[in-house]
């Protein structure tokens, strides 16, 4: 039996704008995908036998949230016509104080960005992104002074 995660309660999302971490927006969901890159191979040498290699893994994850407020959905914009990595931080609060719990960091491309825009008056604007990282999740800040 797998071991319970528990969600992300109060998550939030922020980028490094070059300065400083930029909150983006409040996660409702999130998910991750791992997928193997697979190079198959079938020759004399294998003796007619499909010999299939691992050459990295492609890892995605999906984020669904409430933008921040009316700039972050043109941020993300902005981010994505970038066509570069950028990175980003996943951190979640404890609701008591404010406290913070330790963030991830990952660089990572967007590949699909989504937006819904309620006509009801008080609802929020909503996303839906795919972000293609770019190596593994750290618990260190890239961009901590050493």
């Amino acid at each position: 039996m797998a071991n319970y995660q528990p969600g992300w309660k109060n998550a939030r999302m922020a980028y490094w704008d070059g300065l400083a971490y930029v909150p983006i927006a409040c996660i409702t969901s999130r998910s991750e995908a791992n997928a193997s890159n697979v190079t198959e191979k079938v020759n004399a040498c294998t003796q007619g036998k499909t010999v299939k290699t691992i050459s990295g893994i492609t890892r995605t994850q999906s984020v669904s949230g409430e933008v921040v407020d009316a700039d972050s959905l043109d941020e993300l914009r902005v981010l994505q016509d970038s066509l570069e990595a950028h990175t980003f931080m996943v951190y979640r609060t404890s609701g008591i104080d404010g406290v913070t719990e330790v963030p991830e960091y990952f660089e990572a491309t967007i590949e699909n960005l989504n937006a819904d825009y309620p006509t009801g008056e008080g609802e929020s604007a909503t996303f839906t992104m795919d972000l293609s990282i770019d190596g593994d999740y750290t618990l260190v800040d890239p961009h901590a002074a050493p």
